[in-house]
């Protein structure tokens, strides 16, 4: 996207020769907001600014386009006001270009094409002209003087060859057009007589596969690289505050080089023709690349969910809720809505995510709050591993790098508590991986815990535990390895008391257990737990997994999902009058699910939005090829007058 910043115009006649018409030639509106309509006969003068933001394009041409007009935020050349044309004049800039029409040229669309490569000329499969005869034709009217050629050539079928002539003299030849890509070549030339002529052909074509094919046609200025150009760059180019309106990233690049250009500009290092040029090439192109940080203001599920800085949001298998914290700047206690999980920028293995919102559209990533380590001498040789693990023996440090091994450990449903009496910040997870007996990937089946004097890190991994195991009166599902916790949850009930949900006994049944007062471990040691009391089982051998547990009026509610992988299946939710009472079966919540996936999704967290009373459901849509582009879908929840649950699919919508 090209930014719009309103300077004062700055007339010009430019090295690449007299850039004054004698016709009209009208600069779109939806290039440049203050160009008056010409009258006929008026003679234009282009502006710096004008040719800046057009990128010194007099056309730019999306071949074989049948669009009256360009869209909004498609970009004409200075001297065209629509996409493509056959020869003859244009009808807002008067200026005469085109293709030249023939029997055998036809347009074709490209399913796999983006913007300008979506149509393109080609020739008919059925044609009776010979091959090697055949050729795309076009002239443009342009001023005397020096000018960049870039042709564009995206091919969906197998590689082929092309030659361009220019102005009559063959300026490409037997050049590869490869498949499945965009191909953009490009070459200088000079115009004498007022027209630039193209042809793009194949002299050794034999078969339909050697017809030439055109994408599209950029024509450009040739600058020369002047202090007094750079100047108007400088002017032209200058965004106040581009960290308020666009990303870290592309603003940071913005701005070094807008201040290496100043600096130029000021006197100091050269001025050379070269150094000019490097200047000016580095400051237009990180300010085409300012990049607009993205609002949303309506939840899409299923859509791909970006962060304040356009980056895809990695906060998977995770948690919602709304924490008073800290401010960045001030340090006063703000309110925000705080959200954590896992990592799959690499795929399946990674450490925890966290992100900041105000209204829960737009998300600012916060980083990673809990990392994964790269080996064991990384804690020992790490900076940052060193003051975040100081004072751990020898021994810690290896349980450390166990549970936390970048290669081998599994980290999976990250829950965050605040824990008033400590002030502090106890994050809960999934601890898989490796033991010192076993190189399963699932040996270990714990529950990992870590903290943090700051919701953002970074945490302390504690220890990772097995934890509540089948009371001897019981029937355990999975006998042979006890106290197994893998896909878990957190639960804080109104008088302070903290609770883990998590699936055990192979996942076949779920457990709650109660944590103690600093929610760093159980309440009650497994070997002295009472059930009923400490620890309750549900449903054994149901299989069940990704629970997510809240209260509402006073009635406590838990959905979970079944054991598929990661594939999604049925949603079910069960009620109860206590956290460790008795739980009634109330089936699938889910609306018009006639998949019964759960609209594609698996839950991981269900949390109130108070302001609007709106009721949020919160899982996620795997996808086990690509995890990294694993979905969000989250969905308004509707409670009946009798309690009941109902989630119905919307592709859009927003909080009350």
């Amino acid at each position: 996207m090209r930014n719009r910043v309103c300077v004062k115009r700055f007339l010009i006649v430019a090295a690449a020769g007299l850039l004054l018409f004698s016709a009209g030639c009208k600069t779109p509106s939806s290039n440049i907001a203050d160009r008056k309509e010409p009258e006929p006969g008026e003679k234009i003068e282009w502006s710096e600014r004008e040719l800046l933001m057009a990128d010194f394009l007099l056309y730019n041409v999306d071949c074989a386009s049948s669009a009256d007009s360009f869209a909004d935020g498609e970009w004409a050349g200075l001297c065209q006001t629509v996409p493509d044309m056959p020869y003859g004049e244009d009808p807002g800039s008067h200026k005469t270009w085109g293709y030249r029409k023939s029997d055998y040229l036809v347009p074709e669309t490209d399913s796999l094409g983006k913007g300008n490569t979506v149509t393109k000329w080609t020739v008919d499969r059925d044609t009776e002209t010979e091959i090697k005869t055949t050729e795309i034709l076009y002239d443009f009217e342009v001023p005397e003087g020096t000018y960049n050629v870039y042709l564009g050539f995206y091919n969906p079928f197998s590689v082929r060859k092309v030659d361009v002539d220019c102005e009559g003299n063959n300026v490409i030849a037997g050049e590869k057009i490869l498949r499945y890509q965009t191909n953009e070549l490009s070459f200088e030339t000079e115009v004498t007589d007022g027209e630039l002529n193209l042809k793009i052909y194949n002299p050794e074509g034999r078969n339909f596969m050697d017809t030439p094919i055109l994408s599209y046609v950029k024509i450009a200025i040739t600058p020369e690289y002047t202090i007094e150009l750079l100047s108007a760059a400088v002017e032209a180019m200058t965004v106040e505050n581009p960290e308020v309106r666009y990303t870290a990233e592309s603003s940071k690049a913005y701005s070094e080089n807008l201040e290496k250009a100043k600096e130029l500009l000021s006197g100091k290092g050269s001025n050379g023709t070269n150094s000019i040029k490097l200047k000016f090439e580095n400051l237009r192109g990180s300010f085409k690349m300012l990049t607009e940080k993205y609002r949303y203001d309506s939840f899409h599920p299923g859509a791909v969910w970006r962060d304040t800085e356009n980056t895809p949001i990695q906060a998977h298998g995770g948690q919602v809720q709304q924490l008073e914290i800290p401010d960045s700047k001030t340090g006063k206690l703000v309110t925000k809505w705080v959200w954590v999980g896992e990592d799959k920028t690499n795929g399946y293995r990674g450490g925890v995510c966290a992100y900041s919102s105000d209204d829960l559209y737009n998300w600012q990533y916060e980083g990673i709050i809990m990392r994964n380590v790269a080996s064991r001498s990384a804690l020992e040789t790490s900076d940052y591993f060193r003051e975040v693990y100081a004072g751990y023996s020898s021994e810690e440090l290896d349980n450390v790098a166990l549970a936390l091994n970048a290669d081998r450990a599994v980290i999976e449903r990250p829950k965050l508590i605040y824990n008033e009496k400590n002030k502090q910040y106890v994050l809960w997870f999934h601890a898989d991986g490796p033991t010192e007996t076993s190189d399963s990937n699932y040996a270990a089946a714990c529950a990992g815990v870590a903290v943090s004097d700051s919701p953002f890190g970074p945490y302390r991994f504690v220890g990772r535990y097995r934890l509540n195991t089948c009371p001897a009166d019981q029937e355990d599902k999975y006998p042979q390895s006890k106290g197994m916790a893998r896909d878990m949850n957190l639960f804080k009930d109104t008088d302070g008391t903290a609770y883990i949900i998590y699936s055990s006994e192979e996942n076949l049944t779920l457990y709650i257990s109660k944590l103690n007062d600093d929610f760093t471990y159980l309440a009650t040691d497994p070997a002295k737990a009472v059930y009923g009391k400490d620890f309750i089982r549900l449903f054994p051998g149901a299989q069940r997994e990704a629970p997510a547990l809240f209260l509402k009026d006073g009635k406590y509610y838990l959905m979970t999902s079944g054991c598929t992988g990661w594939a999604p299946n049925q949603a079910r939710y069960y009620v109860s009058d206590s956290v460790l009472g008795e739980w009634v079966n109330k089936g699938d919540p889910c609306i018009g699910d006639d998949s019964h996936t759960t609209f594609e999704s698996q839950s991981t967290c269900i949390f109130l939005e108070p302001e609007s009373n709106t009721w949020i459901y919160m899982g996620d849509r795997w996808f086990a090829d690509t995890l990294n582009d694993s979905r969000y879908i989250w969905l308004p929840i509707v409670f009946k007058e009798n309690g009941d649950m109902e989630i119905s699919f919307v592709s859009e919508w927003k909080l009350r």
